[in-house]
């Protein structure tokens, strides 16, 4: 089981999309973004940004392993750096912070729940058996944080399918993607009078 949350998380494909998906009224079919911002924060002076490490207290970042967060890191670093922005290593350097967070859910498998032995004994019963899904829910939230007032100033929300067991270099394909999806609206174009 282990090896299949691994596998998830590594995945990180949350722009991929393939067209048979079971759940389709839980899960969305396409990926969707949504972002938010404080209107009144001047992001004109953001130009370098130092990426936070990852908490390590929520049970879905324990289930990333360090090799995977780096992964992430680097694919938003690489994003940012062609969107203009210098990543920086020091709080003390950065004109905002960057934090985020995946959280993943695999839908429940309802065609076994009539069965009572599901419950006391897994595989005990014939028919039933314990099948990963293809593909779960998942969310990215990337924050920006002004490092005075410690308040995130912009939020993006990207939620989409994961495939459940996929390649490296697909998962790698999706991890950019997904960088590249969730930034896209950063810095917020704001009109001012």
């Amino acid at each position: 089981m282990q090896h299949a949350i691994r596998g998830i998380l590594a995945g990180f494909c949350l722009v991929l999309l393939l067209g048979a998906c079971t759940n389709a009224a839980e899960v969305p079919s396409t990926p969707t973004v949504t972002t938010r911002f404080n209107h009144s924060y001047d992001f004109s002076g953001v130009h370098k940004i130092a990426i936070q490490p990852i908490s390590r207290t929520a049970v879905s970042t324990i289930q990333i392993t360090d090799a995977q967060i780096s992964r992430i890191d680097e694919a938003l670093t690489v994003e940012l750096q062609s969107r203009g922005f210098q990543v920086v290593q020091s709080n003390a350097d950065a004109d905002m912070f960057l934090v985020w967070h995946l959280v993943t859910e695999a839908p429940m498998d309802t065609k076994n729940l009539n069965s009572i032995s599901q419950y006391n004994c897994l595989n005990c019963a014939a028919g039933d058996s314990a099948q990963e899904p293809k593909f779960i829910k998942g969310t990215f939230v990337v924050e920006m944080v002004d490092p005075l007032q410690l308040q995130s100033e912009w939020r993006a929300t990207l939620v989409s399918r994961i495939l459940n067991d996929q390649g490296p270099q697909l998962s790698t394909q999706n991890r950019d993607a997904a960088a590249k999806t969730v930034l896209a609206q950063f810095p917020p174009s704001v009109n001012k009078p």
